[in-house]
């Protein structure tokens, strides 16, 4: 047994149901299925798939809501401004709202991506000119757009795990490997870089630990496993408490 499979053996292994993101997506589970989506979260990797289609549907409702109240407020202007005139205008007032929601640059499109699950020429239609989105071609081309849990990744690639859709921390990276962390579940998963392979993961906590885990401490982690620092880890996971004595003692044996 390995050093990251033997703290393992002694890690606080939380339910995935207890996260605040499962919550989360389960409370939405209907409107994400109204969307097409296949609602099954079998592990942390589903989980991380749903969240970020789950914060871009956040921000298309909000857009579209807002538009209709645009319109509503607005219906006795609507015959006197022309199409830049409105565009303006709802432009100014879906600025506070966009920068309430994750979102990133796709650097070949130029265009800032706040819906993940709809290409970038759509993203564009709804933060810069939404108008369009009312038109019955538009409005279908939506509707009967396939999105599938991995939609987000064949659009952006998995640089997306590494923007603000994620909970996914980047905690490491070399050459060889680059490990994410995410906090909920105290854990660490290492992925080679050249096939993104999962490698492995490491939980951070044991048991008896039931404390918060400060991501500085988690790259010193990530750091010591990677370079095979085990005896450096292992007392630094004693000395944050992230980790018990009987544990320490337990795993030590091996690495002193």
């Amino acid at each position: 047994m390995g050093f990251i499979e033997k703290i393992n053996k002694y890690g606080n292994k939380i339910p995935i149901a207890k996260t605040y993101i499962y919550q989360k997506i389960e409370e939405a589970k209907l409107s994400l299925e109204a969307i097409g989506l296949d609602m099954k979260i079998k592990n942390e990797f589903d989980l991380f798939d749903y969240e970020m289609i789950y914060k871009g549907m956040l921000a298309q409702n909000h857009i579209e809501n807002t538009y209709e109240m645009f319109l509503s407020q607005h219906y006795d202007l609507m015959a006197y401004l022309n199409y830049d005139e409105k565009r303006k205008m709802f432009n100014n007032d879906i600025a506070p709202i966009l920068k309430q929601y994750p979102h990133f640059l796709d650097e070949e499109s130029q265009t800032d991506i706040y819906i993940p699950y709809l290409e970038a020429f759509v993203n564009h239609r709804y933060t810069n000119d939404y108008q369009l989105m009312m038109l019955k071609q538009h409005k279908e081309y939506v509707k009967n757009y396939k999105i599938n849990q991995k939609t987000p990744v064949h659009l952006y690639g998995k640089k997306i795990y590494q923007t603000q859709f994620s909970s996914l921390e980047n905690v490491y990276e070399d050459e060889r490997h680059i490990c994410f962390y995410y906090d909920e579940l105290k854990t660490i998963y290492i992925f080679r870089k050249d096939n993104e392979e999962l490698l492995n993961k490491m939980i951070v906590q044991d048991a008896s630990s039931q404390g918060n885990v400060d991501l500085e401490d988690v790259k010193l982690i990530a750091y010591d496993i990677e370079n095979y620092l085990y005896k450096e880890c292992l007392d630094l996971m004693r000395e944050k408490n992230y980790i018990c004595e009987k544990t320490y003692k337990k795993v030590l044996k091996k690495y002193k």
